[in-house]
């Protein structure tokens, strides 16, 4: 194997690595009174404003739907990153590890819907009381 073939081996497998490594992180949270973002690997970056969200709720992994494939994101050892697409046709964010109940489902006025939860249910259920305090007091 020359060298130019052994440096295109790693710089994939590094690639590789490197995708798997920051999938698997649990994306930054940020909420304010004007948005929720969620910043992870760009492509997978949402920023929701807090006026467009008609709906905050609590969900169990049997309300979850199912899912059809990836369309842009990264499933590893039970946890789910990015765009998928459901086997009713829709098209949703999830940002969720398998095991930490509950999810928290947000909902736009477009349609467009979002699943997370965070490391664990406490962290789950203080990021649900902080996001819905900022839904309840929007104008």
């Amino acid at each position: 194997m020359g060298w130019f073939t052994k440096i295109f081996v790693f710089a994939i497998i590094a690639g590789v690595g490197l995708l798997v490594y920051f999938g698997y992180r649990e994306p930054k949270v940020t909420i304010s009174p004007v948005s929720f973002k969620a910043q992870s690997l760009s492509t997978w970056n949402i920023t929701v404003p807090i006026v467009e969200i008609v709906n905050v709720d609590t969900v169990s992994w049997k309300e979850m739907p199912r899912i059809s494939y990836r369309s842009n994101g990264i499933s590893l050892h039970g946890v789910h990153r990015g765009w998928f697409k459901t086997k009713d046709g829709n098209k949703i964010w999830l940002s969720i590890k398998r095991g930490v109940t509950p999810l928290i489902r947000i909902i736009e006025k477009n349609g467009n819907t979002y699943y997370i939860n965070r490391t664990n249910t406490k962290e789950t259920l203080d990021f649900y009381e902080i996001l819905t305090g900022f839904i309840d007091n929007k104008e």
